[in-house]
């Protein structure tokens, strides 16, 4: 009886022998099975729709970063174009967080919460900022025509009843009221303010002498001058607050970090890929009778494998064409913040830029850095009569005809309004540069049609220099206040004319 139970224990049944076999390719099968899902681990487009999303993230943010400059210096109104991208960067967000789930590790999604928390507190700063941007840029828009009503105020009627000292005075006040303003919203200090704020309460010191009409307009600029005491620091604070708030880098980190952890996935799948590999030779081996289960499975592999090769070629050919694309945006919007859009000039921002470097050549060379402020007369009567169109042909018109007349080592660009500034290296004589002042003037006033409306135009410049080392000591700055000041005298000495600041060094 022992004998039989071991030869049976030794000899199994063949229905024995099949539940065996039946469980071998069970576990054999699950085994496949779970080879197989592991080398499906991640869908390469989903990768590529969160990285995607990312780059157009990162495209946004700077558009963003570009209206909020330009609501700075008052090309755009604020409100519109600083909310304008919010919808859709929400929208992107919101499909980069449908896209973690897939990531590994928690890099990723601490990048994404530290880019929500950056982007959320950009939001909120910006929606502080555009409350201050409003009444500051109608402020600074009030605040020149005011002060040229004013003065046509009291060079008339109201200036020959009120005392003549006084007429003279308020003058000079308002024209030292205008130069500090301007001077306060470039750049923006407390002893300036207090030197405003003095100035403001001699222009209301004065008022007794005028009309209530004459006081109201007063009253009006004393108004909008303060606004701007006010507005300007909360602005340029907010928009430090906001620079601060990192989301350039909080967006490069995100899309790093998502990177690395879809190659992380994806170097998973390929060692997965090879254990299926090594396991489907094993099948061979083991399981030659399963031929045909074999065969069609090695087909499977073989399209999974075509269907992974393809995808990353799509891949690689869809990264490269954002790629360039992001390239030729980054360069347009670099372009858009060192230019201007109307006359394709140079902005203030670049020719500080560029005024800086003269300074540094000259100091280092001791040579002559000229600077022309160029203030346009009658443009006003263009717009007022023609319209804005003709307006901004005039102003084109001025850039190409002044620049045409400079050397290609100078500089020409527009601060904005009918505002122009020309910039000379290596002058040689005064002499040369008051030829240049005159062709520029003479190419100005040879104006007198612009999209078939008449116009007469003339301008206003006033010249301030710089020498060597004394030059670049006293810094870009004070040599455009020397030359806006110029320029102001050119305006009070009768227009059409250019004036030279007394501060200016020549060889």
């Amino acid at each position: 009886m022992k004998a039989v139970l071991e030869r049976r224990a030794a000899n199994p049944s063949p229905r024995r022998r099949l539940l065996l076999a039946s469980a071998a390719v069970i576990i054999l099968s699950m085994l496949l099975a779970f080879l197989f899902i592991r080398t499906e681990g991640v869908d390469p487009e989903i990768r590529n729709r969160v990285m995607l999303s990312v780059r157009e993230l990162e495209k946004l943010d700077a558009e963003w970063d570009v209206n909020i400059l330009r609501a700075h210096i008052g090309r755009a109104p604020a409100d519109p174009r600083l909310t304008n991208q919010l919808p859709r960067m929400h929208d992107l967000m919101a499909r980069v967080e449908e896209a973690l789930p897939h990531t590994s590790g928690a890099t990723a999604p601490e990048a994404y919460a530290q880019l929500q928390a950056a982007l959320r507190a950009k939001e909120e700063l910006v929606a502080q900022f555009a409350r201050q941007n409003r009444p500051l840029r109608e402020a600074l828009q009030h605040v020149p025509p005011a002060v040229a009503d004013l003065k046509t105020e009291l060079s008339g009627i109201e200036g020959a009843l009120a005392p003549a000292r006084i007429v003279v005075r308020l003058d000079t006040t308002l024209n030292s009221l205008l130069t500090e303003i301007l001077r306060y919203n470039l750049a923006p200090t407390p002893a300036l303010a207090t030197r405003i704020d003095a100035i403001l309460g001699d222009v209301a010191a004065q008022q007794i002498a005028f009309s209530p009409a004459v006081v109201e307009k007063m009253d009006a600029l004393i108004h909008s001058c303060r606004v701007i005491l006010e507005k300007r620091p909360l602005e340029n604070r907010f928009e430090a607050q906001i620079a601060a708030t990192g989301t350039a880098a909080a967006l490069d980190r995100l899309g790093r970090e998502i990177d690395r952890s879809f190659d992380t996935v994806l170097m998973e799948r390929q060692r997965f890929r090879g254990y299926l590999f090594a396991y489907s030779a094993v099948l061979l081996v083991l399981l030659a009778y399963a031929g045909w289960r074999l065969r069609r499975s090695y087909r499977i592999i073989g399209e999974v494998n075509q269907r992974l090769q393809a995808s990353n070629e799509t891949l690689e050919h869809r990264v490269a064409e954002r790629t360039a694309e992001l390239e030729a945006q980054s360069k347009q919007l670099e372009r858009l913040a060192q230019h201007d859009s109307l006359t394709g000039l140079i902005n203030y921002r670049q020719l500080t830029r560029v005024l800086e470097r003269a300074l540094t050549r000259a100091d280092r060379r001791d040579s002559v850095v000229v600077i022309m402020f160029i203030d346009l007369d009658g443009f006003k009567a263009v717009n007022d009569t023609w319209g804005h169109a003709s307006g901004d042909l005039v102003l084109q018109m001025v850039a190409r005809r002044v620049q045409d007349k400079l050397r290609a080592e100078d500089a020409l660009a527009r601060l904005g309004g009918d505002e122009f500034v020309i910039l000379l290296e290596d002058v040689a004589s005064r002499e040369g540069a008051l030829r240049v002042a005159q062709l520029a003037l003479s190419q100005i006033e040879s104006i007198t049609e612009a999209d078939g409306n008449p116009v007469r135009i003339s301008a206003s410049i006033g010249i301030a220099s710089a020498r060597g080392h004394a030059g670049a000591a006293r810094g870009q700055a004070a040599l455009l206040a020397d030359a806006d000041k110029a320029m102001y005298e050119a305006k009070q000495s009768g227009k059409g004319v250019f004036v030279v600041s007394p501060q200016s060094q020549w060889p």
